[in-house]
């Protein structure tokens, strides 16, 4: 019987946040025509540490330390805990080097001695964008296989996942970036970011709202109970209050108020916007962890 505590949810909130800021940070940049590279290099500075930290929490939960080495060990591609150790590995020592070869190319930029890096950093922002992707997406796709009526059965819920780990990842990108007060990064681009996050809460809340029909449709046995569990059970509370509230309706309504805006009320709305995302997909993760143990 699986037995997932809160170890587990806020591994999956913390990995998933740490994705999504690389994966929005890439992104913006690239449309960008390269303009965004400081924004590019703070999502990689804040998604090291949550990955890492996420990745500390697994090991805790395994209980036993060793039983994680000996994933290391090998990589079973039939094995989805040593797929997704392995997933988170690659993300964040790509992410690692990434930052190494910033570093050499300041140094490089100062002392003139060697080659640019420019083809060597575009080409692993590539590989690490697509890990970003996985690391995302995986946790999803492993509820998705199992046989408990909330998780599995139906692609909804890792498109769950990936929605809300964008925009938590928007969400502190513009919470760090504004706090942190980056000079290299002007407002404008975080107001931008903020309203990227608007249409992303509107996806989120199309893909909650197709995975509450499908739970609803009784297409498993069980679901229809799950999907009460949720709404009018136990969960209620949790979800309609973190989940509904916090982490869909009220950063919308913020965020779509500030649009345009850089005053200081609007600057208000984004991070208190920010800060509600961030807290909501922890619950999202909480409520979905522990309703499809109930």
């Amino acid at each position: 019987m699986i037995n997932w505590g809160a170890p587990i949810y806020v591994y999956l909130w913390l990995a998933g946040m740490g994705g999504g800021a690389y994966f929005s940070a890439f992104l913006a940049d690239r449309f960008s025509g390269g303009q965004h590279k400081a924004l590019l290099r703070l999502s990689t500075y804040i998604a090291i540490p949550l990955v890492i930290i996420g990745t500390l929490l697994l090991i805790f939960d395994l209980g036993r330390p060793i039983r994680f080495w000996h994933l290391l060990a090998r990589f079973i591609a039939l094995s989805p805990m040593s797929l997704g150790v392995w997933i988170l590995l690659i993300f964040a020592g790509g992410s690692v080097i990434l930052v190494l070869l910033w570093w050499a190319e300041k140094l490089a930029a100062l002392k003139q001695p060697i080659r640019s890096l420019s083809w060597l950093v575009s080409f692993l922002s590539w590989i690490v964008l697509i890990f970003s992707v996985l690391v995302m997406a995986y946790t999803g796709v492993l509820l998705s296989v199992s046989n408990n009526p909330l998780w599995a059965g139906t692609i909804i819920l890792p498109s769950l996942f990936v929605v809300s780990a964008i925009s938590t990842g928007l969400a502190v990108l513009v919470f760090a970036g504004r706090l942190g007060r980056f000079k290299e990064i002007p407002g404008r681009v975080l107001a931008r970011l903020s309203e990227a996050d608007a249409l992303v809460v509107i996806a989120e809340l199309i893909v909650l709202i197709g995975f509450a029909l499908w739970l609803g449709g009784g297409f498993m046995a069980g679901a229809t109970e799950a999907l009460k569990t949720l709404t009018m059970g136990i969960l209620a509370a949790p979800f309609w209050i973190g989940v509904a509230l916090l982490a869909l309706l009220i950063p919308l309504v913020l965020e779509l108020w500030s649009w345009g805006k850089e005053t200081k009320g609007a600057w208000q709305a984004m991070l208190t916007s920010s800060v509600c995302v961030l807290i909501g997909g922890l619950v999202l993760r909480a409520v979905i962890v522990v309703g499809g143990q109930l």
